[in-house]
């Protein structure tokens, strides 16, 4: 494995090449943690940033799945023996698992184990196991895939055969059977919402289980009014307005798309007619938009669109009144708001691949090679990623860390997996055979 590397010392970026020698196998002791020899290749002056250094911490079989909420731990899955494996950092196999996946609730205190963990295995197929984080078991639900309800103490167990989930609590109770599948979507912070594809119908339920009310639409139709008193739900072209009892209040032409804050207005959007409408609860239409709505700025003051016809982002004031035009995909905002990020790929050329960083009035402030997948909050680094076909066959997929405004920091060989909990280790699974997952420590400041 090849891994580039920048390390900033004084005003001078560094950058040197690292042939790797770490060992995958846990066997070899913690020496393969030691910093391997840096060659440097050249320097290039970089006065305006600060402290910035990244460093090798870890090597473990496998691509990366996930860190543990804890941030002690990661989670791997080796392909070719289709295992996933349990990590402490020091390199410690906490547990192994043959052809099955896990994942952790959002308190962190337990997982679930599915098996089989194989893609296109049949859905009776499946056993699902809630664990304790050491792997003692507490329940388990045959035929059945869990997802775990935020902000409460249960689990949605999903039955495709019968198409209806039951709820448990976490100590393995049933509590409830619920029509549909539980995609984390709620009316409100005490409901629990599930959607049948068969009966095209989404189902109000509380967190005992009882049904409040049952709304017709299609997978992808919902949006909860802020006030949590009532719903807008999607299907056929259509958005109709029902309180949280299911009794009607209105109809629009479109889409859903988003509420304003204060609920006294509704974005729909049309693909067929690749616009994006703002309407009144009376059905007026305040102001029109190119493209399909994406999000408001942070402000709630500016409206983005993205238009799948030209591949362009477009962000407008509320009025309609258009501010700027941005080549290429909407896909994120700056850290504090200020700015907007899109990423491009050329078809013909998979080599153009880059994310630009604007203001929200569209002028250009930095360009970063590769797709954006994500912020770096705490340190306010830009990562992105990029791949390329090699002249000899293999892919080369690439990981780059850059500040906001736009300087390389490093570039580092694998495909982007993570950031941990506590924002100090980055995660990388390099595209050789057999596959690893490869942690850098990195840090910035003054």
């Amino acid at each position: 494995m090849r891994v580039r590397w920048f390390s900033i010392t004084g005003s001078f970026l560094l950058i040197a090449v690292w042939q790797s020698g770490i060992n995958t196998s846990f066997e070899a002791g913690m020496d393969r943690f030691a910093m391997p020899r840096l060659e440097l290749e050249n320097a290039v002056q970089a006065e305006s940033l600060s402290t910035f250094s990244i460093e090798p911490a870890g090597s473990f079989p496998g691509s990366f799945r996930s860190f543990t909420p804890d941030d002690e731990g990661l989670v791997t899955y080796e392909f070719d023996g289709d295992q996933t494996r349990l990590f402490s950092f020091d390199g410690t196999e906490l547990l192994s698992f043959i052809d099955t996946s896990i994942w952790f609730a959002p308190n962190g205190q337990m997982m679930v184990r599915m098996s089989p963990g194989s893609f296109g295995s049949a859905p009776e197929a499946y056993t699902t196991r809630l664990m304790t984080l050491e792997g003692t078991e507490i329940a388990s639900f045959p035929e059945g895939r869990a997802t775990f309800v935020p902000d409460t103490e249960l689990l949605s167990i999903w039955n495709e055969g019968e198409g209806r989930s039951r709820l448990f609590n976490l100590a393995g109770e049933e509590i409830a059977v619920l029509e549909g599948e539980y995609f984390g979507l709620t009316l409100g912070p005490r409901d629990i919402v599930t959607y049948s594809i068969t009966a095209n119908r989404y189902y109000l339920y509380d967190l005992n289980g009882v049904e409040i009310a049952s709304f017709p639409g299609d997978i992808e139709g919902w949006e909860a009014m802020p006030d949590y008193q009532s719903v807008l739900v999607s299907e056929a072209g259509q958005t109709r307005w029902f309180d949280r009892n299911g009794v009607e209040l209105a109809t629009y032409s479109g889409h859903i798309a988003e509420t304003l804050p204060d609920g006294r207005a509704i974005f729909l959007h049309s693909q067929v007619e690749n616009i994006s409408r703002l309407v009144s609860l009376d059905g007026e239409e305040i102001a029109s938009y190119t493209g399909l709505f994406r999000t408001l700025t942070p402000d709630c003051q500016r409206v983005v669109t993205q238009s799948f016809e030209d591949r362009k982002t477009r962000i407008y004031a509320l009025d309609g009144t258009e501010i700027a035009v941005m080549p290429g995909a909407f896909r994120e905002f700056s850290p504090h708001g200020e700015g907007i990020i899109v990423s491009s790929y050329n078809l013909q050329n998979p080599d153009d691949q880059n994310s630009v960083l604007y203001t929200l009035d569209g002028i250009e402030i930095a360009t970063y090679i590769g797709r954006l997948e994500v912020f770096w909050p705490e340190s306010e680094i830009v990562i992105t990623s990029s791949s390329q076909q090699l002249d000899n066959g293999p892919l080369l997929i690439q990981t780059h860390l850059y500040s906001l405004d736009g300087k390389a920091l490093a570039t580092v060989e694998g495909s982007f997996g993570g950031i941990s909990p506590n924002q100090g280790l980055l995660a990388v699974s390099p595209n050789d055979s057999p596959r690893t997952t490869e942690l850098y420590r990195v840090q910035m400041g003054e």
